[in-house]
């Protein structure tokens, strides 16, 4: 570099320290002004307090966005400061939610069950979930640094902006949705709305393509299932005859691998999407956290087994032996009615040679022989 562009360079970085300085100046008269106003209790504000307020917080991710509203002004009327040290915890999981709180300068960490979920800084908010709710904290915060909060109490939150699920980022907009729906799923009528709506929080939804293999047998999971759209086919390997036996087809608002969830045991069955298909997946942690006992225990009593493998074994035999005894039966139906034996032609009835085949058990035979005579008379 020549020696005049290198002291072009040294004034232009002296240019913008000195810039960056006095908007850090101006800055922090700023916020110590908007200090010493939101000190002032706001029945005792007066107009020009709400005019000058209003011109401070403009600037603030949050409430810029309400600039434009009819009720800017009251928002601006209610907030309030307060500042907390550096780890200092500002709420704790599980603490009733009273206020909702926009980071005027600092940064806070959210965390639950020591996982930290998020960080944020200066112009986002935090707090909305158990206000829109009447809930518990879900999650606890604390102060990373020194922070200066701006925060609104309940009932003006609620007042002004808990309609207003537009302005918050999709999480709340999804918990809502999810909150709706598990409340309409039989197995969890057993839980409160309070704990409905703290796992809730914890779940996450997955769309899945059809034939997607989703828990396989023998696979411990970590997370119970509920069917949001879509079907889910339940498989079981056994030794006789094909490799898997279905054993059912699940709908929306059905629940599975919860058991092999909660008991921390491999699963005995092999769940695939027969349908495109949107899951909702919960954390077996997360739902021993937030349920009492007395729902937990309600809720596994409520688990469905299939039955063991022994009597699938027994089904599926059973039921191959029913296919073969069905593909002979009407083999000698059709080759006595092909030879105009054992046929009534008046009464258009089959008149079976029973002895030819052996019927697997009476409650199949007289099946396949109903569906037989239907078979005749159509053909």
């Amino acid at each position: 570099m020549q020696p005049q562009n290198c002291n072009k360079a040294v004034i232009q970085n002296l240019q913008d320290m000195i810039i960056n300085q006095a908007d850090m100046s101006i800055f922090l008269r700023q916020s110590q002004k908007l200090r010493v106003l939101l000190t002032i209790p706001p029945k005792q504000r007066t107009d020009d307090h709400i005019r000058e307020i209003s011109v401070l917080v403009q600037g603030v991710k949050f409430l810029s966005r309400y600039r434009e509203k009819p009720y800017y002004n009251e928002l601006c009327r209610n907030l309030y400061v307060k500042t907390f040290q550096q780890k200092k915890t500002i709420f704790k999981q599980g603490d009733k939610g009273t206020c909702f709180y926009v980071i005027l300068s600092g940064i806070v960490k959210i965390y639950a069950n020591e996982p930290t979920l998020a960080i944020l800084g200066k112009g986002n908010c935090f707090g909305e979930i158990a206000l829109f709710f009447g809930s518990q904290r879900t999650a606890t915060v604390i102060a990373e640094s020194e922070c200066d909060l701006l925060m609104l109490d309940r009932d003006v939150f609620q007042k002004y902006i808990q309609e207003d699920l537009d302005v918050f980022d999709l999480q709340s907009t999804n918990l809502k949705d999810v909150r709706h729906f598990l409340k309409k799923v039989q197995q969890f009528s057993f839980f409160s709305s309070e704990e409905i709506t703290q796992i809730s929080t914890k779940c996450r939804k997955s769309t899945l393509k059809q034939q997607t293999i989703i828990l396989k047998q023998g696979v411990v999971p970590k997370s119970l299932y509920i069917i949001k759209s879509g079907r889910v086919r339940v498989m079981k390997k056994i030794e006789v005859g094909t490799q898997y036996y279905e054993l059912d087809e699940l709908e929306q608002g059905s629940v599975f691998g919860d058991h092999a969830c909660l008991t921390n045991s491999a699963s005995e069955y092999t769940y695939i999407t027969s349908l495109p298909s949107e899951l909702i997946h919960l954390n077996g942690f997360d739902l021993k956290q937030y349920v009492s006992q007395e729902s937990l225990n309600k809720y596994v009593e409520s688990v469905r087994f299939y039955p063991e493998p022994e009597t699938l074994c027994q089904m599926q035999a059973e039921d191959l032996q029913w296919k073969e005894y069905k593909k002979q039966l009407v083999q000698n139906v059709l080759n006595d009615k092909m030879n105009s034996r054992g046929f009534d032609k008046r009464m258009r009835l089959p008149e079976l040679r029973y002895k030819l085949v052996d019927a697997p058990d009476q409650q199949i035979f007289q099946r396949t022989l109903q569906e037989l005579m239907i078979y005749v008379v159509v053909y």
